[in-house]
């Protein structure tokens, strides 16, 4: 019904005021629909305007402790100052952030209306060492997260051996596999491993091993090799290794030996020689492997100058000098052929020089385990070696067999002289050994140590 029928007399005034009202709400319905319409025009036309120029990313809030700087965590997230605060790409940020500055982890990152982008973030650090190729390692963290690629493994870094990864760049995954290729079971490997360490709350481990994915062992505290057989329950055979751990160091803490977990249920530890176990073998090698670049001074051997060749645990010269520095103990008599900085010391043919090598770490390790008070000199005379104690004593340790025992035995004997005491323990034969008194001059060892060396007259006594 229109406003004619209204207007025609056929409906009573009640009936005309109602169908008034209706066609009054009709038209304003209309009405507000193309106002609605016009207005929702407006605003799709308006909206880029209003976004882009109105709520501008013109600040960042760095929340969290970081190696880097505000500077270079904004410029790493990709975010341009003056950008809409909506059209920021906070999950691209969050990937160039945690890319390109490593040693970030769990990056997040949310809008603060109406400018500002607040980026929370914690730092990660290095935990362990895959060799990416000879003498270059991929330091990594726990999640095996490349950080850096460097030629020297850092003190507490775990070394882990037997893999070489595909690819490994900074602020990227450790991947075995090629791209595109399916799950990477070897880094699925290494992370259980990881995992299974770090909930049985096992410290001391210094290196993993998955050469040989039948053997999977880890080395602790360079004194116990725990035989993990397969891959199957890595995480309750290491629960279980640290239990036998603990209870055969309510005994005897120094306890050198192998753990076989390769079926959890019958483990024990079986105590040996290190000398007998050959996974220390490979742990040895590698270790004199990556520290081959280390400037840090490990030994001082005398040339054939007469200085010292100051080497690394490789062996290879760092430097020279007149003196051993503080806290290495000098070692005389097994004079290399070959002594130049920069190189490896050279006692022969490889053979006679990786034997050298051999004789020198058993020993040095030995006497430096030993704990004697005041070592002054390792030295070797025509094969027999001998250490100079407190420039007083020496010991005549014969050859290299049983050391460890002659060093104790003599230890021993020299604790039950006098503080002043000059003299010589003959330790070749341990059972028969003991401590002969004697005058400086009559003592070889000490009067080629201390050449200058006065006794005291009878009144300086």
């Amino acid at each position: 019904m229109d406003i004619e029928e209204v207007n025609s007399g056929r409906l009573s005034p009640e009936e005309r005021q109602e169908r008034v009202k209706k066609l009054k709400r009709k038209r304003n319905f209309r009405l507000a629909i193309v106002i609605a319409a016009f207005v929702l025009v407006l605003c799709i036309i308006l909206s880029p305007v209003i976004l882009f120029a109105v709520f501008k990313v013109d600040g960042f809030e760095i929340e969290g402790e970081t190696l880097y700087t505000k500077e270079e965590i904004i410029a790493a997230s990709g975010i341009p100052q003056g950008k809409s605060i909506f059209f920021a790409d906070l999950d691209e940020a969050k990937v160039n952030i945690e890319s390109k500055l490593p040693y970030t982890n769990n990056v997040q990152l949310s809008r603060k209306l109406p400018d500002t982008i607040i980026i929370r973030l914690e730092s990660t650090d290095k935990a362990y060492a895959v060799e990416k190729s000879e003498g270059l390692y991929a330091l990594t963290n726990r999640d095996f997260k490349v950080l850096e690629i460097a030629g020297v493994i850092p003190e507490g870094v775990v070394p882990v051996i037997g893999a070489t990864p595909v690819t490994a760049e900074p602020g990227k995954p450790l991947s075995f596999v090629n791209e595109g290729e399916s799950a990477d079971a070897t880094l699925n490997l290494i992370k259980n491993i990881s995992s299974a360490v770090a909930d049985s709350g096992l410290d001391g481990v210094n290196l993993i091993s998955v050469r040989s994915r039948s053997n999977i062992y880890l080395i602790y505290q360079e004194r116990i090799v725990m035989r993990l057989g397969d891959s199957t329950e890595t995480d309750k055979k290491i629960e279980l290794g640290k239990k036998v751990i603990e209870e055969e160091d309510k005994i005897d803490s120094t306890q050198v030996g192998i753990i076989n977990l390769s079926v959890p249920k019958k483990a024990f530890f079986k105590p040996s020689d290190i000398k007998d176990i050959p996974e220390f073998d490979e742990y040895d090698a590698y270790i004199l492997n990556k520290d081959k670049d280390s400037e840090e001074i490990f030994y001082a051997v005398e040339s054939k100058n007469g200085s010292y060749a100051l080497t690394n645990q490789s062996f290879k010269v760092v430097d020279f000098s007149d003196e051993a520095p503080e806290g290495v103990i000098p070692i005389e008599g097994y004079i290399p052929e070959k002594s130049e900085t920069g190189s490896f010391l050279s006692f022969g043919d490889k053979e006679e020089t990786d034997a050298a090598y051999e004789e020198i770490r058993n020993v040095y390790e030995a006497v430096t385990h030993s704990k004697i008070d005041n070592i002054n000199l390792v030295g070797y005379d025509d094969g027999d070696i001998y250490v100079i104690c407190d420039e007083r004593a020496v010991m005549r340790i014969g050859d290299a067999k049983n050391i460890e025992n002659k060093l104790a035995k003599g230890k021993t004997l020299l604790a039950e002289e006098e503080s002043d005491a000059i003299g010589v323990i003959d330790l070749n034969d341990i059972d028969e050994a003991y401590f002969e008194e004697k005058d400086f001059e009559d003592v070889p060892e000490l009067m080629s140590y201390n050449p200058d060396y006065e006794a005291p007259t009878e009144d300086e006594e």
